[in-house]
């Protein structure tokens, strides 16, 4: 009896950290967005919500963001929905610029990191707002397509890949080079 009262304990616990959005679950939901930071196939993630209550997210940090899909299937943040929770690597904060070109990201002039990405145009991020980007950028649906991200959308900062076991790692970095691609999931 013991081990079940500890194992109701913690089943609780964890309900109510998900609930106060302290402890998300993050999945990949066959998406590609963060291959292969966070697999594209089955990979699954925890975000803690507590980092987020007392500061803003940083460059390089992934955040989890609240996501609608539209009736044409498209993507878009909002903090006021629960359908979708995206994983993104923030790339640019309040008052940044922001543009790709010659396969790569600048932020304010200086190169942000050494993933291969296809030019876009010059943004310039408006207070209280986030361009977010995928690792995998020949893939991702992010701030290229839906545009920076409001901060009352960013709840949560990824912190462990837990899934699959053989990909566990509390290591975010993203890798340099070419992106995989579209993922095909079994």
């Amino acid at each position: 009896t013991r081990a079940l009262t500890i194992l109701v304990i913690v089943a609780v616990a964890l309900v109510v950290l998900d609930f106060a959005e302290l402890l998300v679950p993050v999945d990949s939901d066959g998406r590609a967005a963060m291959a292969p930071t966070i697999p594209a196939c089955n990979g699954r993630a925890y975000s803690e919500g507590f980092t987020y209550k007392i500061r803003d997210p940083e460059q390089g940090e992934i955040v989890a963001i609240h996501a609608a899909r539209g009736t044409e299937g498209a993507i878009a943040p909002d903090r006021d929905a629960d359908d979708l929770v995206l994983a993104l690597r923030v790339a640019a904060g309040p008052g940044d610029q922001i543009v790709g070109r010659d396969g790569s990201v600048f932020v304010n002039g200086i190169k942000v990191d050494d993933i291969r990405t296809a030019s876009f145009p010059p943004v310039e991020v408006g207070g209280d707002q986030y361009f977010v980007l995928g690792d995998n950028r020949s893939a991702a649906i992010d701030s290229r397509t839906f545009g920076p991200v409001l901060r009352s959308a960013i709840f949560a900062k990824v912190f462990v890949v837990f899934w699959p076991l053989r990909d566990v790692t509390f290591r975010t970095d993203p890798e340099s080079g070419a992106p995989p691609g579209p993922a095909r999931c079994p």
